[in-house]
């Protein structure tokens, strides 16, 4: 998956939007994640298989 920046920013809002499915490790990847996008910095593929990941849990019921 290649996750543009646009669209890891909106993955990033989803997921702190139901942070509360979250952990706490999961939680903190995603805020490193967008302190790195904001920074204009783009994912590894390996962040960005994380990172569609945890968005899959935090989503998984709506």
């Amino acid at each position: 998956m290649s996750t543009t920046t646009d669209e890891a920013l909106q993955i990033v809002a989803d997921c702190e939007a139901r942070e509360s499915r979250l952990t706490e490790w999961e939680g903190e990847f995603v805020d490193s994640i967008r302190r790195q996008l904001e920074r204009g910095r783009t994912l590894t593929e390996r962040q960005d298989e994380t990172l569609s990941r945890i968005w899959d849990k935090a989503t998984e019921r709506g």
